[in-house]
């Protein structure tokens, strides 16, 4: 099959896609019995020339139908590898817009999770508050007032109730 041939396939199934035209490549004749190779131009159309008449292209359907009941076996052999190559095609294609429709789903549960996140890390308590004093400073104050504090362990909520008082009041002539 040539790439003209396979260029009108594809348009065929994808008709008005605009395409980059194809570069002007020079024809390259070699002979095996010559190691010399030669180009030569291809000619270009010049933009008023009207385009050649052609006759209106087949349906990719028609053209693959028309390959299978042929009597040519390279026909019909060309026409088994471009109906399996066009449902290659068609297959990769469903995956890959399935791929992307699932990244972006993908991309809109991880935004919304960040949010939930957000929000449950401002509703969850917090944890443990931050100790407002020294332990031994609360112990050896407590002793200097006069008041039971245990030498390790949880000091008594009184007890510190009674030093955080003594710290908000100004020193009272002590």
């Amino acid at each position: 099959m040539t790439i003209a041939a396979l260029q009108a396939l594809i348009d065929e199934e994808l008709p008005g896609i605009p395409r980059h035209p194809a570069p002007n490549i020079p024809r390259t004749h070699f002979s095996a019995k010559d190691t010399t190779m030669t180009t030569s131009p291809v000619p270009q159309l010049r933009p008023a020339d009207p385009p050649p008449a052609e006759a209106a292209p087949i349906a990719v359907g028609a053209l693959i139908a028309w390959a299978h009941a042929h009597s040519d076996k390279a026909v019909r052999r060309l026409g088994d590898q471009v109906h399996f190559a066009l449902g290659e095609l068609r297959t990769r294609h469903q995956k890959e817009e399935e791929l992307t429709r699932v990244a972006a789903e993908e991309a809109e549960l991880e935004e919304r999770l960040a949010e939930v996140r957000a929000r449950k890390a401002q509703l969850a308590p917090r944890g443990k508050p931050v100790r407002d004093y020294a332990p031994a400073a609360v112990r050896a104050w407590a002793r200097t007032e006069g008041l039971t504090v245990p030498d390790r362990g949880q000091i008594p909520a009184a007890v510190l109730t009674a030093w955080r008082e003594q710290r908000a009041t100004p020193e009272s002539g002590r």
